[in-house]
């Protein structure tokens, strides 16, 4: 990836404290890039270590004048803010979901309008298939608005497209994974399984039979991936896959020995299978030779810091703990 596209430029990030968010920003500041990053609070989560070499700017993402602000100065947005949590959530609180992420995107598109040709990269979601129309999705038996507020996003990103004539790349990833991810049972299929692995003592649960198919990608390849899109120039939307498919009976097993070897693995196929994801989605031609992480060894890598990370946790709730110890024998 060749570095003189970005060194000196100017990028926004908005996400960019988040799981796929903090580690684009990482990789633009690698390549000299200056990053600016919307906040609305002191916390810098995993960014903390870099917080001096960032442009962080106060705010509230649905206020059009604060985006204003925000872009001001920039030449390449990245979009990846939007109100997300797990799957009953968006069901149960359908339009409230919808209504915040299409809320972002009017006072971005508002804010851009006095620099109508700075490149945008808005990061969408491959539950959007290739041949799905809002209207389908809108007729399903349970709204998602998570879905649904992507795919508004992307209609309303493409119409400022055309009538300002920007270049505008979007961004369908499939089955992201890695370290920073929420790791709880409500999560996606990779995290959740390694917080039931931890959690139970002797058997791990996994809907269906173990043979449903999936593609994985690892988080790191979806931010170099999206670089390397941005450098060829590429437009419209993109999906983003590893060509590796996997059976989750195979996810499971490694979850397992690397989480909790000891634990059986029962299936239970009475329980939804979800939808075969067939990594057939055409990738762009300046993808067709890119280096994707095998399962295997991203898997390693995610364990390995949720080990790191449950630990560092538990050590800073320890020092906090003595800490209130000391100063109640002081006083």
């Amino acid at each position: 990836m060749a570095s003189i596209k970005w060194k000196g430029k100017l990028a926004l990030v908005t996400g960019g404290t988040g799981f796929i968010g903090s580690f684009l920003v990482e990789r633009l500041l690698s390549l000299g890039a200056q990053v600016r990053v919307p906040v609305r609070s002191d916390n810098y989560r995993s960014l903390s270590p870099l917080r001096e070499q960032i442009q962080w700017m106060e705010g509230d993402l649905r206020d059009p004048e604060y985006c204003k602000l925000l872009v001001t100065g920039v030449d390449h947005v990245f979009h990846l803010a939007s109100c997300r949590r797990n799957v009953e959530f968006h069901h149960d609180r359908c339009s409230g979901v919808l209504t915040e992420n299409v809320r972002m995107t009017l006072s971005l598109m508002e804010g851009l309008r006095d620099f109508p040709h700075v490149p945008v990269t808005f990061f969408s979601t491959a539950n959007i298939s290739p041949k799905t129309d809002i209207l389908e999705l809108t007729k399903q038996e349970r709204l998602d608005g998570y879905v649904l507020g992507k795919a508004l996003c992307e209609q309303m990103w493409y119409v400022g497209s055309r009538e300002r004539e920007f270049p505008l790349l979007i961004i369908r990833p499939l089955g992201v994974y890695g370290p920073r991810d929420t790791f709880t049972a409500e999560s996606n299929v990779i995290p959740a399984l390694m917080f039931k692995a931890r959690r139970k003592a002797e058997m791990l649960s996994v809907w269906g039979t173990g043979d449903q198919e999936r593609s994985f990608l690892y988080v790191e390849d979806l931010v170099d991936a999206t670089l390397r899109l941005v450098e060829a120039g590429a437009e419209g939307v993109q999906y983003i896959h590893s060509t590796e498919l996997v059976p989750v009976r195979t996810v499971a097993k490694t979850i397992r020995d690397l989480i909790n070897p000891k634990l059986t693995i029962k299936y239970n196929p009475e329980k939804p299978r979800g939808t075969r994801s067939v990594p057939r989605l055409q990738l762009h031609t300046s993808l067709k030779d890119f280096p994707w992480t095998p399962l295997a060894e991203g898997l390693a890598k995610t364990a390995d810091w949720w080990k790191n990370s449950m630990k560092r946790n538990s050590g800073a709730a320890m020092r906090d703990l003595e800490r209130n110890r000391d100063a109640v024998a002081q006083s």
